[in-house]
């Protein structure tokens, strides 16, 4: 019953970003913009995090639906013994985009294989569940201008929260292959029944654009993973952390 109520929730969405694209202008109906997304994320802990990701979208400015589904798998130790949690989780949603800034809002399902409460580092969750996902950015204006960028997710039913913030600079003055430098702040954690988990992961950004339409980011920083399920009296763990990022928009 559960699962029924979870699978309306994402229905009923899906059939309202269908609406909205049949409000659209008929010009409009067919500027859909795939990108393509992913990320590889190590630490000295002897975890590691690998994401794919495809996003699709409808070009121009203002309100239009979107479709973003991806796949990711967590390899992490347990007292010496490697164990692996793999996801896939599909969401549908709305985003605005104005001429130098935007938002996102959206809904989906995260379907987890090999589910355990205490892995930290899911970014969707470590259990099925319906999922709820913020996004907002700005671009900021003039020749060297501020980035910023939100991202969150929710999966209510692992009750764990992933959110990532980055703001960056332009590095240098190339117009052909510009390079950005910046930051980044990562906070996720959750759990249920008293068993809970949690990481804070911080570290400067190296953003480069390969062409207009693809561009890698890099990171190397600090992260802390704690949580009721090391013990009362475990202390925390910290790590150093490596991840490589790339964007494409054909």
């Amino acid at each position: 019953m559960r699962l029924n109520r979870h699978r309306n929730v994402v229905l009923a969405v899906a059939a309202f970003a269908g609406l909205t694209v049949i409000g659209r202008p008929a010009g409009a109906q067919s500027q859909l913009h795939p990108s393509f997304y992913g990320s590889a994320e190590a630490d000295t802990r002897n975890t590691q995090f690998y994401l794919l990701g495809m996003y699709v979208g409808m070009g121009g400015l203002g309100w239009s639906p979107f479709f973003n589904v991806n796949a990711y798998l967590l390899d992490y130790p347990v007292n010496g013994t490697k164990r692996t949690l793999s996801a896939i989780s599909p969401s549908v949603g709305l985003a605005y985009a104005g001429r130098s800034g935007g938002v996102s809002f959206g809904v989906g399902y995260a379907f987890v294989h090999n589910p355990v409460v205490t892995a930290v580092g899911a970014e969707g969750g470590s259990s099925n569940g319906v999922t709820a996902s913020f996004g907002a950015y700005s671009n900021g204006s003039g020749p060297r201008a501020v980035h910023t960028q939100l991202l969150s997710n929710y999966n209510f039913g692992s009750r764990y929260l992933w959110a990532r913030g980055r703001a960056s600079v332009p590095l240098g003055y190339s117009v052909v292959h510009p390079t950005r430098v910046g930051l980044e702040v990562v906070g996720q954690g959750g759990g249920k029944n008293g068993i809970t988990s949690n990481s804070f992961q911080v570290g400067p950004t190296l953003e480069y654009a390969w062409t207009p339409n693809f561009r890698t980011t890099g990171v190397i920083g600090y992260k802390s993973v704690g949580g009721s399920f090391r013990g009362v009296s475990a202390s925390r763990e910290s790590a150093a952390y490596f991840k490589l990022e790339f964007s494409y928009s054909p």
